[in-house]
């Protein structure tokens, strides 16, 4: 099946370091009249002469799934003034919900698997999070302004769409590149757009500028965001929600009749991303990549191939919502910690390649083989406050305490820890006839984890005995020390998919498959055992402490689902489709109430098997689990007239429900929720007035005392104006002003200095508290392409 992967560039853009003003929101003004104008006057003898595009075909790369969804540039575009979150994007796809997490930062779930269990592919690359809290998850690196296709695939997934993952595959790439027509001038294309949202004050804005011939093209993009803390609907700030975002991204792509090779590079920078759901905020992450794409065609088949190298540089701290409210719990003293608070770096690499070829054998028959290997490096040391090793003893016990609770030396969380992964592949696609096709498909991934010593703050009990559980830190390291860390994984996975099209009318897709995820680094190798080292660790939003298990085992997921679809087939007038599915999970990575110790510094004792009321500490283990749910989607053309324009409507509706086989809920399970959009569209006016349904969450897991949520409706509404090479967006989010609170929000910590979750409650956040949804905002947003 052949498919067109060129489209016009330059109508989004990766984002860059723009001025730090609102003046960006003014470019595209600047630009329009310019434009419009040389739209309506003659051109001039000599000048530039604007080209058709060229565009290149390319077969499909992946099996079409009936769980296969495809959100195009178009549907983007409609959407970019309106978020500034890439994952806030994948909102209206069944099966798919967000973790919440900072303004560009939401994790993406897929029937009701989280973060690491889901393959994210962005443009190619592997990203893992270099960040003991997840806060720069893969969407996270290229802005929503940059894309140019997501193709999100919930179910089965084919094994070439990656290992290592049980729930579904995102796929994001930036637009393809577009060249000059054979024997015709230089073609130069590219836009800018600009924002603005008033709930938090948010604006932002992007460019992008391309040059190419009919065999080489050169681009650039860039973008910036920014917002202050938004407002619930009852007028409270929301605080710890302000970010900014900066994107710069450069291509080089060459075109030949049969090959096209795109280089790639950028960098981001993110001075500072405050989390309402987090113990910490970001207080600087910058990031490059570079990254090289080949799609080959030869007289054998198809060739695609992919090499990428990434870097990240992570800070975090206490940001200013949350110190605040500090009120110098550690007892005074000259010897207090300075306003330095809390201090944390990480350093973290990917690298690696994917080689995949495509072999037609026969009419019937396509096979697939391909290679794929993910090294992946972090680093994560907290460095000390202070590294002054002499302290008079005449100072109170409770001073001394706190001055060696994070100095002299720097605290070592994962030393050079590695987690290398090599994969190895093959499909076999066969059309059976023109009613039954079936997708076959089998691999191996070995995963090899290792890390290297780590100390605490006080590796030699400097301090003596006031040293605030300091000798506790250090037994806690030297057993950790004492083990071998290598583990070593080899899994299998398989998968198998039967489509049946009886019809024009329905057709019906059954899948099986079985995943595999190995632990990721933080999960297998943290070992601080006491209440503020594992307060530190922890992208789950619940405010909860944790600590890692070098015991755990590969997850190992079977999935059943089944899609039947249904539409009309003459005009396409209405659609309609249904998947039920089931997922058994062996040694599904979740947490135990940790326990066995009795020291005060740690929150491993008895009291913390039995708290129902309170943050509490948590170790990483396996546990059988099951989850299975529904999705429900639909689209039906309700009415055409030419002096009107058409009506139509769409929904998306999911349900997931997830138990641990010992017994309790799994955590942050999205409850029934539904979306309903009544949408008008007229020569150039695209409109829509749409409602959110979500159900209260019920059930939650006592394990993390996690939190219940009210049901709520909110209401949205927007439209859009495209005219020539201009179009302007304006909206209205949550109409009703409805104060609501988002299921998988998680606890709400932004406005308290929060490193201990279990003392001195005056300061840190109590338990109890969901992050309140964003009140009525209007946005307006315009874009300008040459």
């Amino acid at each position: 099946m052949k498919k067109n992967i060129q489209k016009t560039q330059g109508e989004n853009a990766i984002g860059g370091n723009l001025c730090h003003s609102k003046m960006l929101a003014l470019i595209p003004l600047c630009f329009a009249p310019a434009v419009l104008a040389a739209d309506n006057n003659t051109k001039p003898s000599g000048s530039a002469v604007t080209l058709e595009p060229i565009t290149v075909t390319h077969k499909l790369p992946i099996s079409e799934s009936l769980n296969t969804t495809e959100i195009d540039d178009k549907k983007i575009r409609t959407k970019q003034a309106a978020v500034s979150d890439t994952a806030k994007l994948l909102e209206d796809t069944p099966g798919v919900s967000l973790y919440g997490s900072g303004g560009v930062s939401s994790l993406p779930v897929i029937h009701g698997l989280n973060d690491d269990r889901v393959k994210i592919n962005v443009n190619g690359m592997t990203i893992t999070s270099a960040c003991a809290n997840h806060m720069n998850p893969p969407l996270s690196y290229i802005d929503r302004s940059n894309i140019g296709k997501i193709t999100v695939m919930s179910g089965v997934t084919p094994v070439s769409m990656g290992g290592d993952s049980i729930g579904g595959t995102i796929s994001v790439e930036s637009l393809d590149p577009v060249f000059a027509e054979p024997g015709k001038d230089i073609l130069i294309d590219g836009s800018a757009s600009s924002f603005y949202r008033s709930n938090g004050d948010a604006f932002g804005g992007s460019i992008a500028a391309g040059i190419a011939n009919q065999n080489v093209r050169l681009d650039y993009t860039g973008s910036h965001t920014e917002s202050m803390n938004y407002n619930d609907a009852n007028g409270d700030n929301v605080q710890s929600s302000s970010y900014r975002n900066q994107n710069h991204a450069a291509s080089l792509s060459f075109k030949t009749d049969d090959h096209l090779v795109v280089i790639k590079g950028g960098q981001q920078h993110v001075p500072y991303q405050n989390f309402p759901n987090a113990r910490m905020d970001l207080t600087n992450n910058d990031s490059i990549f570079g990254n090289i794409t080949h799609k080959g065609k030869f007289d054998w088949g198809l060739l695609d191939s992919n090499f990428y190298f990434e870097s990240t540089q992570h800070s975090m701290n206490i940001g200013e919502d949350k110190h605040n409210r500090y009120l110098n719990a550690a007892g005074g003293g000259s010897f207090a910690p300075p306003n330095d608070y809390m201090p944390m770096e990480s350093r973290g690499r990917n690298l690696g390649y994917k080689i995949q070829a495509e072999i037609p054998f026969t009419e019937r028959d396509t096979f697939k083989i391909g290679n794929e290997f993910h090294s992946n490096r972090i680093n994560d040391f907290w460095p000390a406050v202070h590294n002054n090793t002499s302290i008079p003893a005449s100072q109170p016990a409770n001073a001394r305490a706190a001055y060696w609770m994070m100095a002299p030396e720097n605290f070592i969380n994962l030393n050079n820890a590695e987690r290398d992964r090599v994969g190895f592949f093959g499909e076999w696609e066969a059309k059976w006839s023109p009613e039954w096709k079936s997708l076959l498909g089998l691999r191996y991934d070995h995963t090899n984890t290792d890390t290297g010593a780590v100390q605490p703050y006080n590796p030699r009990l400097l301090g003596g005995a006031a040293a605030a559980g300091a000798g506790f830190s250090l037994n806690a390291a030297n057993a950790f020390n004492a083990r071998d860390h290598e583990r070593n994984t080899d899994t299998f996975d398989v998968t198998a998919l039967a489509q049946y099209k009886p019809n024009d009318l329905s057709d019906y897709e059954l899948g099986y498959a079985r995943k595999n995820r190995a632990p990721n680094l933080y999960e297998r190798y943290t070992w601080g055992a006491r209440k503020m080292d594992m307060a530190m660790n922890g992208a789950f939003g619940d405010g909860n402490g944790y600590i890692g298990n070098m015991d755990l085992t590969e997850e190992t997921a079977h999935t059943v689902s089944f899609t039947a679809a249904f539409h009309e087939p003459k005009n396409s007038l209405w659609e309609v489709k249904a998947t039920p599915y089931f997922t058994y999970v062996n040694n599904f990575i979740d947490a135990d109430r940790c326990s066995g110790s009795t020291n005060a510094a740690s929150g491993c004792d008895a009291g913390n098997q039995t708290a129902t009321q309170r943050f509490v500490y948590l170790k990483y283990a396996n546990h059988d689990a099951r989850l299975w749910g529904m999705d429900v989607s639909g689209r039906a053309d309700l009415f055409s007239d030419k002096t009107y324009g058409d009506f139509s409507t769409h929904t998306a509706m999911s349900y997931v429900r997830g138990e641990r086989m010992d017994g309790g809920d799994l955590y942050h399970m999205m409850p029934f929720n539904m979306k309903l959009s009544l949408d008008h569209k007229r020569e150039g006016w695209d409109s829509a007035v749409e409602m959110q349904f979500v159900d209260s969450k019920d059930d939650v897991q006592a394990i993390r005392n996690e939190t219940t949520t009210p049901s709520y409706i909110l209401v949205n509404a927007r439209t859009g104006y495209e005219w020539k090479m201009l179009r302007l967006d304006v909206g209205l989010d949550n109409v009703l002003d409805k104060q609501y609170y988002q299921p998988l929000g998680g606890s709400y910590l932004g406005d308290r200095y929060g490193m201990n979750p279990t003392t001195t409650p005056d300061v840190t956040p109590p338990w109890g508290r969901n992050v309140a949804g964003m009140g009525r905002s209007a946005f307006v947003g315009l874009t300008v392409k040459y």
